[in-house]
């Protein structure tokens, strides 16, 4: 039963990172290989490539999160009190999240092996003030606060929330409500870098 309480934060790691990696490593294959260079020689705009890169990439972080709540479920017996709506729809605007921080990531980065190192510097602190590994209580005024900055912590509450105790968005929209800020401009900004890129 301890392990319940640590599975939730070991779920949003893998698709923390799995997220970042994918998306940032999709676009940047397709750089080195030439194929967005192809993609401007047709008549689709810019929107449509990218929600075009999106709509995949949305789908493989969904089975990664399937496959993560299978093996908690059956290996760990992590229980599922809650919604699967509500998970869904909490699941849908962090995968929104890190996957603009992956394209955000691509834009920047000239080649695959770069993207992968910069974005340890980015994991790596994501997960240590996300509560997964160490708990927050326990953290210094200073680290708490920049948690509150963390979008993992957000999720990892809200999964805590759904699988553990049942509850649903009339308890978690204040998380919710700062994942969605989180999604929004993450994503329009990553959205905007992509574009400026494609010109």
């Amino acid at each position: 039963v301890a392990s319940w309480f640590f599975v939730p934060g070991v779920i949003g790691m893998v698709l923390n990172v799995a997220g970042i990696l994918v998306s940032s490593a999709t676009l940047l294959r397709e750089k080195e290989t030439g194929t967005l260079e192809q993609l401007l020689m047709t008549p689709v705009s810019s929107a449509e490539i990218l929600i075009a890169k999106i709509v995949p990439l949305v789908a493989v972080l969904f089975i990664n999160i399937g496959v993560s709540l299978t093996i908690g479920m059956c290996v760990f017996g992590l229980p599922f009190r809650g919604n699967p709506i509500t998970l869904l729809v909490i699941s849908l605007l962090y995968v929104f999240t890190v996957m603009s921080i992956g394209i955000s990531l691509a834009t920047i980065s000239s080649n695959q092996r770069q993207a992968m190192l910069i974005s340890f510097f980015i994991t790596m602190p994501v997960i240590q003030l996300s509560g997964a590994v160490t708990p927050l209580e326990s953290m210094p005024p200073f680290f708490r606060g920049l948690a509150l900055m963390n979008p993992l912590m957000y999720y990892i509450v809200c999964l805590k929330g759904v699988l553990l105790k049942g509850v649903g968005l009339d308890i978690l929209w204040p998380e919710v409500a700062v994942l969605f800020c989180f999604a929004f401009v993450l994503l329009g900004a990553s959205a905007s870098r992509f574009r400026k890129q494609l010109a």
